[in-house]
């Protein structure tokens, strides 16, 4: 899988940016701040639909168009080739009039090959894989981000989960609004029988699949620590699913084995959720545990061993994404290589030889060098603009 074309109006730093792309390896070279994360940005945004920096969908809209025109859109667009077929997958952020004295708001629209489509049916067109220094969240962060990190790389590689996710967050949100209800008096706890049923089937959908994926990226990035921090330590991902104990060991059991489970412990705990006023098990209340040497990563682990966690994480990510599509994803390193020693760079290029697309970002055009990526299509980012290095090799 490769982008054979990217084009960018309105976008973050870019005002119009149009590139046509080759297989093989990219290097994007330019100062801090010139723009090199908004372009991977960009990419990862074309094969998740969701920006790994944006608050709201406003701040992906280019600043001065934003302070140019009254209602400026924001365009995003990438041809993508793959073992299915060409596909020009494109996403609308249209700005929207707001209250005065209110944020910027926007909306977004999705086409593929020019077709007005959900996000859904978006996802999974182009996948991708991005290592950027906020991966870092993965391992020491909140729960979300570790959720988050899940529900964007398993959505890549299976669209059952997407409807799945999506339908349980819709029914979370009715099921805890009636909750808050029956809290107050107002209602009889048998309306809650349908939202019930639906979260146990749409949650059992979700559960299993993070269980599947994680157990396999775990295999991989243990192994792939090792020869990135050879100090000994061993990596173990642990899942650790929102769930009474009697229910945790049927996470890796087939999703129709563990709804109706799922149900009963939703009637058993009825009683308390209506006190709380909230659903208080299930997928949106998951974790994973990072462990180096048995010790939780996120609090004993230093930033050294906890980037090489998540790189580990990553190329297993590309591993997986490869072994499940028959398709290698496209590698996204956002200024990675500049922070790892000769040897750590060299393992990761390794496996970004396995990829048929990779676009690096660096502050230094020598790093990695041209004896390390010979090959490598090189650009310098300057003012919104991207430039073809004139000696880049081919």
């Amino acid at each position: 899988m490769h982008l054979s074309g990217l084009s960018l109006t309105n976008v973050r730093s870019f005002r119009r940016l149009d590139l046509e792309l080759r297989p093989g390896m990219h290097v994007i070279a330019g100062p801090n701040g010139s723009g090199k994360s908004n372009l991977l940005e960009a990419i990862a945004l074309l094969a998740t639909t969701r920006s790994v920096r944006a608050a709201a969908d406003a701040d992906l809209i280019s600043w001065d168009a934003l302070r140019d025109e009254p209602l400026p859109v924001g365009r995003l667009s990438a041809q993508v080739a793959s073992r299915e077929g060409p596909v020009t997958v494109e996403v609308v952020i249209a700005a929207r009039a707001g209250l005065e004295g209110q944020p910027a708001a926007a909306t977004r629209r999705f086409r593929v090959n020019g077709v007005a489509r959900r996000a859904s049916d978006l996802i999974g067109r182009l996948r991708v894989v991005l290592f950027s220094a906020d991966d870092l969240g993965i391992i020491d962060g909140a729960p979300a981000a570790r959720r988050r990190y899940l529900d964007v790389t398993i959505s890549q590689l299976d669209p059952t989960y997407v409807r799945a996710l999506q339908r349980y967050q819709r029914v979370l949100q009715q099921r805890n609004s009636l909750l808050r209800r029956l809290q107050e008096r107002r209602g009889a706890p048998n309306e809650l029988d349908f939202w019930d049923q639906e979260l146990a089937e749409s949650g059992a959908t979700v559960l299993t699949a993070r269980a599947a994926t994680l157990a396999a990226l775990a295999t991989g990035a243990s192994a792939r620590y090792v020869d990135l921090a050879p100090a000994g330590e061993e990596l173990a991902i642990c899942y650790r699913p929102a769930l009474p104990p009697p229910l945790t060991d049927l996470v890796s059991e087939p999703a129709a084995a563990l709804a109706p489970r799922f149900l009963e412990t939703l009637n058993e705990l009825r009683r308390r959720d209506i006190q709380a006023g909230a659903t208080r098990i299930g997928p949106h209340r998951d974790d994973v545990t990072f462990l180096l040497g048995g010790h939780p990563a996120g609090v004993s682990a230093s930033r050294g061993q906890q980037r090489s966690a998540a790189l580990a994480l990553r190329l297993a990510e590309v591993a997986l994404s490869t072994q499940r599509t028959g398709d290698a994803p496209v590698l996204l390193l956002d200024d990675v290589l500049s922070e790892l020693d000769a040897a750590r760079r060299a393992r990761v290029l390794a496996t970004a030889y396995e990829v048929d697309q990779v676009f690096i970002t660096t502050p230094d055009p020598d790093r990695p060098s041209v004896d390390e990526l010979p090959s490598a299509r090189r650009y310098q980012l300057v003012s919104g603009a991207v430039r073809p290095i004139e000696d880049a090799a081919g």
